[in-house]
C-alpha cells in the first residue's frame, strides 16, 4: 500500500495535478502507519528525491510528511539535505521580510490567514512577484521547521549537517522574531561527542565524559547524578542514585514522572558561578577544550518536570576516565586560582 502510494504521489508531481498529490499525501500517512522500517526507509529515499526536483515553494505539505515519516522510524538521511536548503532558502526570505516590512505596519501572525493584505503591503517595497515569494516565505516557516525539528533529533543528523553554519546563522537571528523557531534554536546548540571534566569537591573525585543529545542543564544533572553516584570502591561518589524513572524521563521513557524529578546536586561552572537547569550544556564556559562542572551540594531542594526537552532525542554521558587523586587537586586548585 505504501509503495503504491508514492507511486501515486510521482504521478501526481509529473502531471502537476495539485488534487491528487494532496491526496496522495495523505494516502502515504495512513499507509505509512503500519510499514514496518523497510518500507518507510525506500519511501522517504522517494519522498526525498521528489523534494529535491521541486521548487521550494511547490511542495505543500511535502516537508512535514517527510518528518512525519521519520518520527515513525524511517532513517532520516535521505531527507536532510532537502530540509536544509529549503529551509534556508526560506528563512532567508523570511529575513528579506523583516527588514523590509513597511514602519508602522503591524507584522501578521504566522497563520496565512492574511496571506493577499500581506502581499499588498509588501507591494510598497517589493515587485508583485517579489512580494508575493516574501509573502509566502514568512507563512511556510512551519512547512521546514517541522521536518528538520524531526531529523535535529538524530545523533548522526546533528553531526554531519550540511550548512549548519549558515542555518545556525538564520535561526539564531530569526528565533527572537519568530516563536516558532524556539525548538530548533534549542537543537542546533546541542552538544554532541563534547568532553567535560566533572568535579565533585567533598569526596575529592574527578571525571572525564563525553556528553551527546543533551538539551538542558536540568536533564544533565539527573544524567551525571545517574553515571556518577554509585560505590566509591569503584572510583564514584557515595550517595543514592537518581529514581530509575527520573532517568528514564532523561532518556528514553515517559517525560513527565507523576511526582516530578527531583535535583541531587548544584551544578558551578569553572568561574563558580551557577550553572542554571534553565539553561543548556552550549551555555557552560569552555577551558581548556573542555566544559568544567563543579558537583556542589543544593543550596535548596529543587524539583523539575519533564526530564527532556526532546522527547525523540537519546542522549548519553560516557565516563571515560576516572581522574587519580593528584589531577583532580590540580583542577581544584586552578579553579579556585580563576579570576
Amino acid at each position: 500500500m505504501l509503495d503504491q502510494a508514492v507511486g501515486d504521489l510521482e504521478l501526481s508531481v509529473r502531471h502537476k495535478d495539485e488534487s491528487s498529490y494532496e491526496h496522495a499525501i495523505g494516502s502515504i500517512w495512513e499507509a505509512a502507519q503500519q510499514a514496518p522500517q523497510s518500507d518507510l526507509d525506500a519511501a522517504l529515499v522517494r519522498i526525498a528525491a521528489l523534494l529535491g526536483e521541486m521548487p521550494v515553494d511547490a511542495v505543500g505539505r511535502l516537508p512535514v510528511l517527510g518528518g512525519a515519516l521519520v518520527e515513525l522510524g524511517a532513517s532520516p538521511r535521505p531527507l536532510v539535505p532537502m530540509i536544509v536548503t529549503g529551509l534556508i532558502d526560506t528563512l532567508r526570505r523570511v529575513g528579506t521580510f523583516i527588514e523590509t516590512w513597511p514602519k508602522g505596519e503591524e507584522r501578521p501572525d504566522f497563520t496565512g490567514d492574511d496571506y493577499d493584505n500581506t502581499v499588498r503591503v509588501l507591494s510598497r517595497v517589493h515587485s508583485e512577484q517579489d512580494a508575493h515569494s516574501v509573502a509566502f516565505a514568512w507563512y511556510a516557516v512551519g512547512a521546514w521547521s517541522a521536518p528538520a525539528i524531526a531529523v535535529l533529533q538524530h545523533a548522526e543528523v546533528r553531526t554531519d549537517l550540511p550548512n549548519r553554519d549558515a542555518l545556525t546563522e538564520l535561526v539564531d537571528r530569526l528565533g527572537p522574531l519568530r516563536e516558532d523557531l524556539g525548538f530548533l534554536v534549542e537543537l542546533l546548540a546541542v552538544l554532541d561527542n563534547e568532553p567535560f571534566v566533572v568535579l565533585h569537591r567533598a569526596s575529592g573525585q574527578g571525571y572525564e565524559l563525553t556528553v551527546s543529545g543533551v538539551s538542558g542543564n536540568f536533564q544533565l544533572q539527573t544524567l551525571l547524578a545517574a553515571t556518577l553516584i554509585g560505590p566509591e570502591g569503584d572510583g564514584l561518589i557515595a550517595g543514592t542514585p537518581p529514581d530509575p524513572v527520573w532517568v528514564a524521563a532523561a532518556t528514553d521513557g515517559d517525560l513527565t514522572p507523576p511526582d516530578g524529578i527531583s535535583g541531587q546536586f548544584n551544578l558551578v561552572d569553572h568561574s563558580g558561578s551557577w550553572i542554571w537547569g534553565e539553561g543548556r550544556p552550549a551555555d557552560i564556559p569552555v577551558l581548556d577544550g573542555r566544559r568544567v562542572v563543579l558537583l556542589e551540594p543544593q543550596p535548596y531542594p529543587r524539583r523539575w518536570s519533564p526530564g527532556r526537552l526532546f522527547e525523540r532525542m537519546r542522549p548519553t554521558v560516557q565516563l571515560d576516565r576516572i581522574l587519580p587523586s593528584v589531577e583532580v587537586a590540580a583542577w581544584l586548585t586552578r579553579l579556585s586560582e580563576e579570576p
